[in-house]
């Protein structure tokens, strides 16, 4: 059989064809759901190197780049559409200037190192109230900021407030929230209200801490970590604390500040016994003696005449370098810490709401503690439970409250229900009376039941510390007595001042007419150079309602002098 003849125009047309069912065939592999070709033109550049290396993944906490693509979409009606994009081709919206973790643009990185930022980071914790928080602020509404510090978040030896870590903290809350987020961000307002106190412990604030913040605080700011000793007693002091914060109101967030101390008898005090009870609680740390201290030490083992670093981050009096307080490079160092922390915070939760929000349409509710819980695949075999218990029944646990506390033995049925506190002190917001309706200065009740005349309980504070207020009496056999009201618990407290070398006397109190079933209190202790206020339970099972707590200087004292100065800070009651 003879070869068909055909015609070179035959020929051009089978190329034709043979084009065309090529085109035709593309066109399959372009297409959307819709059945619409597309078609995308970009630089070459964006699907080769011409270098023949590989494009680098973005920086962490960089803002991504988006390469310039058009898009072309052809329907059969030639009418240009846009096609639909899925979830995880949409284009992400650019990270916010305070996700730049480490980056070239983190100036505290360059400043302190990742190793030192890590180390700060005591406790960090999934931070749900304080994530909470910083939605609020993106938002543009107004927050509240509370300190419960002692001396010197209060800012001793500081001449300029502006140098106080909570200042540095609140200037950037302001700085960064209000250049970076919403257009309502211009809005935000931040005020900032230091309650500290000197030479006070957890004990007194876990009941008078409304004197000295207001109630409607959104974040609060605990630093009692040297102020504690290393005892139980505090502890427990400083979980109710906690308890009783997170019962106010807006539900605050809390974060733990952990400053450092090295002129007492351990360089342990009792802040390490709060990060037990922080965690418990799932409360993050930050600690400055977790970057600091290896640095003083190894420093110091090095030359041991060495006091170069001590000298930079503590403050000077007239006796020297003052271990107990932070210099204002110590400050620095704590706002720092903090503003560092707080923006990591902050970006992760930019990520978690981009990624609700990119799988919303698959009602992903991502319950914490509950649907995200998968077990694993050996458990799915020979009767093993096909699912981990939830017995939440997927309710968001991520800002949960322990019904017992940390100091209980565990059962099935106890649940701690929050008491009213009663607290009069002489260290209140009583004028300052905007911020609390529970701001009460103590006051002895008027003759007879207290001493009267130039002998009586008055207020009074040293002249070179005008901060330090206490209601103070010298002389024994002077009396004072005081309205209290107690609640649920039933627990009568008096606060005051105790020190080794001050000259302090004892004092005995008694509720009603129960001066039999009194206590005595003991101003002097043996501790050196450890001044601080300490509260003691008068009595711990009086009925709910109003009693008179009653009080009177001893004849005799512990101090080595004979002294019978006494100083009361407080009297509370729950």
């Amino acid at each position: 059989m003879g070869r068909i003849p055909f015609s070179r125009s035959f020929q051009y047309f089978l190329v034709v064809i043979f084009l065309f069912s090529i085109i035709l065939y593309t066109q399959q592999l372009y297409t959307d759901t819709e059945g619409n070709s597309i078609l995308s033109f970009t630089s070459p550049s964006n699907h080769c190197n011409v270098n023949n290396q590989q494009t680098p993944e973005p920086v962490v906490g960089a803002v991504e780049l988006i390469p310039t693509t058009t898009t072309i979409t052809v329907t059969a009606t030639s009418t240009p559409t846009l096609a639909p994009i899925s979830s995880e081709a949409a284009v992400k919206n650019p990270e916010p200037p305070y996700c730049n973790y480490c980056t070239s643009t983190d100036e505290l990185c360059k400043r302190y190192g990742s190793f030192n930022l890590a180390r700060s980071r005591a406790y960090e914790g999934p931070n749900a109230r304080l994530k909470r928080v910083l939605r609020k602020l993106r938002s543009g509404q107004k927050i509240k900021i509370g300190i419960i510090g002692g001396s010197v978040s209060k800012g001793h030896g500081l001449t300029d407030r502006r140098n106080n870590w909570s200042h540095i903290y609140a200037e950037y809350i302001r700085e960064t929230f209000a250049s970076s987020t919403s257009s309502d961000a211009a809005n935000v307002e931040v005020e900032l209200i230091n309650g500290s106190v000197g030479a006070t412990v957890s004990e007194y604030m876990e009941t008078c801490f409304r004197e000295h913040i207001p109630e409607d605080v959104d974040l609060v700011i605990i630093e009692l970590a040297i102020n504690d000793q290393r005892l139980e007693g505090l502890a427990k002091g400083y979980e109710n604390l906690i308890r009783a914060i997170f019962a106010l109101p807006l539900r605050p967030a809390i974060i733990n500040v952990q400053i450092m101390a090295l002129m007492f008898p351990t360089i342990t005090m009792g802040g390490d016994l709060h990060t037990a009870i922080a965690e418990y609680y799932d409360t993050p740390i930050i600690s400055i003696r977790n970057v600091l201290l290896p640095h003083i030490l190894r420093s110091t083992q090095l030359n041991p005449s060495d006091t170069s670093v001590e000298d930079y981050w503590f403050e000077h009096d007239g006796n020297g370098i003052d271990l107990r307080h932070l210099s204002l490079h110590g400050h620095r160092m704590l706002g720092d810490l903090l503003k560092s922390f707080t923006s990591r915070v902050a970006c992760e939760g930019w990520h978690e709401e981009q990624q609700q929000q990119a799988s919303s349409h698959n009602k992903d509710t991502n319950v914490v503690g509950g649907s995200d819980w998968a077990p694993y695949d050996s458990d799915r075999l020979e009767e093993f439970t096909p699912s981990l218990p939830n017995p939440n029944d997927g309710e968001d646990v991520s800002e949960y409250i322990p019904r017992q506390s940390l100091f209980q033995k565990y059962d099935h049925t106890t649940i701690l229900r929050p008491a009213t506190p009663f607290c009069r002190t002489t260290n209140t917001l009583a004028g300052t009376a905007y911020y609390s309706p529970y701001a009460h200065l103590l006051e002895p009740l008027p003759a007879p039941l207290s001493t009267e005349g130039p002998d009586a309980f008055a207020m009074w504070s040293h002249p070179e510390n005008p901060g330090k207020v206490w209601l103070t009496a010298r002389k024994p056999g002077v009396k004072a007595a005081f309205n209290v009201q107690t609640s649920a618990l039933g627990r009568v407290r008096v606060t005051y001042l105790r020190s080794e070398s001050f000259g302090l006397g004892s004092m005995w109190c008694w509720l009603d007419d129960n001066r039999q079933k009194g206590r005595r209190l003991d101003g002097y202790w043996h501790l050196k150079d450890i001044n601080v206020a300490n509260t003691h339970a008068i009595v711990e099972d009086a009925t709910p309602g109003e009693h008179i707590l009653h009080c009177e200087i001893m004849k005799e004292t512990k101090d080595p002098g004979g002294g019978t100065e006494f100083r009361i800070v407080a009297v509370d009651a729950l």
